[in-house]
């Protein structure tokens, strides 16, 4: 079965690398796409590949298509409920220092629309009055914009305790939850390409949430998108990312907001380089308006080992987690090298085809269950303590619930199986950073930036 073309159709059209998705996901997806078109079960694999590379490239619609039967939309509602109270206090500030002035906000991607409805909450229950912000929201999938126009949610939108929201915004419908008028109304989306609607757009946003997108995305494609973000920045503005794509930010030189578990980054220099400071140390988990309930971040924390990947493409060219209790898998996952202690032991398994993979392990990060992936990562530590794989991924689980003690470990484990690291030495920078120990920081920055010479292209290349 020759993939090829179809990945490379992939790659241009998108900026996303195939094995991006995980293993079989595009080979899967074609098949049933030419099943349900060109009578793929009945022909020859060969025969049934051909005619739907001939129907993908000149039918519109079919490319549309199979982008969506790609796309895997996970999200929720005040997902890394942080990045929503920095906006909130961060859209009050920025409208005390330019009165008149109106917020803008861009989610892209947006999904189903769970981003940019909680941004539209946040800053309405913030005081914010709907003519003084205005949110754009865009999705390379058809069915996810259709599916965020309406406006109707089920219950795997509503995770946790914090729910008071919903109380508020929502009524109840045969299907689920239909969102008040007003969010809706707060919202602009549309359907396109990343990279083309960056390119075009003339507005420039105060806030950007590009969350959990990049890590998809090839070296050059990851570098054009920053690229048009910055572009797309008002001064003094912040980009939110995803935890696992810090370190690309770092990379094109933006500075972290140093907003603990926002993952906010503006670019140096402006006015609200000055307002990050007072900002970062005003606004804490324990604060927020949206509760702590635990919360996961889409698809980043598993992506392994290029770049920060996952194995599921999230709502397309398409979003996370406030303090929880300790996860007792992640603290028995302690270091076996010179200076570390021995691994605990994990929990015994019955033979040795039942003990978890590293890839299960990133596949329960990728779906939010951390607690399950945890376990599953300390097994493999077990099992394979040399693999530094799996503790920067016990590292990136850390780091997203806010175990900044325990992740910093984890990445010093991580580098010190694999010096030249390049996500562990950025991730333990951006740690650093957010502590206060910015020489720290600098350090391995530019060790980071040396093995990224040293290996152009990055973790791709492992």
């Amino acid at each position: 079965m020759n993939l090829e073309r179809f990945a490379s159709w992939l790659l241009e059209q998108t900026g996303i690398e195939a094995e991006s998705l995980g293993a079989q996901a595009l080979a899967r997806a074609v098949a049933a796409r030419a099943a349900a078109t060109v009578g793929g079960e009945s022909a020859s694999v060969d025969a049934a590949h051909d005619a739907y590379w001939h129907l993908l490239t000149t039918t519109a619609a079919e490319r549309q298509a199979l982008i969506d039967a790609l796309v895997v939309p996970e999200t929720w509602f005040f997902r890394e409920r942080e990045a929503f109270t920095a906006l909130a206090r961060g859209g009050m500030e920025r409208l005390v220092r330019h009165p008149g002035d109106v917020l803008r906000v861009l989610s892209a991607p947006c999904s189903t629309g769970e981003e940019p409805h909680s941004a539209a909450m946040a800053l309405l229950d913030a005081g914010l009055a709907p003519e003084q912000f205005g949110i754009d929201a865009i999705d390379i999938s058809s069915a996810s914009i259709e599916a965020a126009a309406r406006g109707v949610y089920g219950r795997n939108a509503f995770r946790g305790d914090a729910l008071a929201f919903r109380d508020r915004y929502f009524h109840a419908a045969p299907n689920g939850w239909q969102l008040a008028d007003a969010v809706q109304r707060a919202v602009r989306f549309e359907r396109a390409n990343l990279f083309e609607w960056l390119a075009a757009q003339p507005v420039r946003y105060d806030f950007i949430f590009c969350r959990n997108v990049l890590i998809y995305f090839d070296r050059q494609a990851q570098d054009r998108a920053i690229g048009l973000l910055r572009a797309r920045l008002a001064d003094g503005g912040m980009i939110f990312v995803g935890p696992a794509e810090t370190g690309l930010m770092m990379r094109h030189e933006f500075a972290s907001a140093q907003i603990p578990l926002a993952f906010g980054f503006r670019w140096p220099g402006g006015e609200g380089a000055q307002a990050a400071a007072p900002l970062a140390a005003s606004v804490t988990p324990a604060r927020t308006p949206y509760g702590t309930a635990p919360h996961a971040p889409l698809r980043p924390l598993h992506a392994m080992p290029q770049p920060p990947r996952a194995a599921a493409l999230p709502t397309t060219l398409g979003a996370k987690a406030s303090v929880p209790p300790s996860h007792p898998a992640l603290r028995a996952a302690k270091f076996a090298a010179p200076g570390f202690a021995t691994p605990k032991a994990a929990p015994a398994v019955p033979a040795a085809t039942n003990m978890p993979t590293l890839a299960e392990a990133r596949r329960l990060a990728d779906a939010g269950s951390l607690d399950a992936a945890a376990r599953a990562a300390a097994q493999h530590a077990q099992a394979a303590p040399d693999d530094a794989e799996v503790w920067y991924l016990l590292g990136l689980i850390a780091d997203a619930q806010g175990e900044a003690a325990l992740a910093l470990g984890h990445y010093r484990k991580t580098l010190y199986l694999e010096p030249e690291h390049y996500e562990a030495l950025t991730h333990l920078a951006a740690l650093l950073e957010v502590q206060g120990d910015a020489a720290g920081a600098q350090r391995l920055m530019r060790r980071a930036e040396r093995a990224s010479q040293r290996n152009p292209g990055g973790s791709n290349a492992r």
